[in-house]
């Protein structure tokens, strides 16, 4: 058996930082802790740290087309927003606005254009938002945190 392009777990993580690249970064204005790639959190006073934390259940489908099967596969992308203390005041709650600025863009229903990395022109498909996993305040001593995760599926198919 051999992946379709949709089924390659680089094309969904590329896929799924570029959107959030697109809406929270360009759009909102938020600073990610990207995977992979160093971060210096100080002289930052909020940031979000995005990640692909596993792989949630899987449906088999005998066929999706004359000769390819699949199957309705889930990824797990959690959230974790760090708030430094000096940007709070007793009664602030700029945690809370950063998640409900991720909230807006990955909420149940919305949807994601799957790419494949070598060719970002035609998206190959949609992916969709379609759990709330967690969502909630984490105590830290040194920081203010928010933890917000979501369920993603695709139909992942192989020849």
């Amino acid at each position: 058996m051999s992946l379709d392009q949709s089924g390659k777990i680089q094309n969904v993580k590329a896929s799924i930082e570029k959107y959030i690249d697109d809406n929270l970064v360009t759009t909102v204005g938020l600073t990610m802790d990207w995977e992979g790639v160093p971060f210096e959190s100080s002289g930052v006073s909020v940031w979000v740290q995005p990640r692909i934390i596993g792989m949630g259940s899987r449906d088999f489908h005998r066929q999706v087309s004359g000769s390819t099967l699949g199957q309705t596969t889930q990824v797990m992308l959690n959230f974790n927003v760090f708030v430094s203390p000096e940007q709070m005041s007793p009664r602030s709650n700029r945690h809370y606005q950063v998640r409900d600025s991720i909230a807006k863009y990955f909420c149940i229903g919305k949807q994601i254009d799957l790419y494949d990395v070598n060719d970002w022109a035609t998206s190959l498909q949609k992916m969709e938002v379609d759990e709330i996993i967690t969502d909630r305040v984490v105590p830290d001593p040194d920081f203010y945190q928010y933890n917000y995760t979501v369920g993603i599926r695709w139909l992942e198919k192989y020849k």
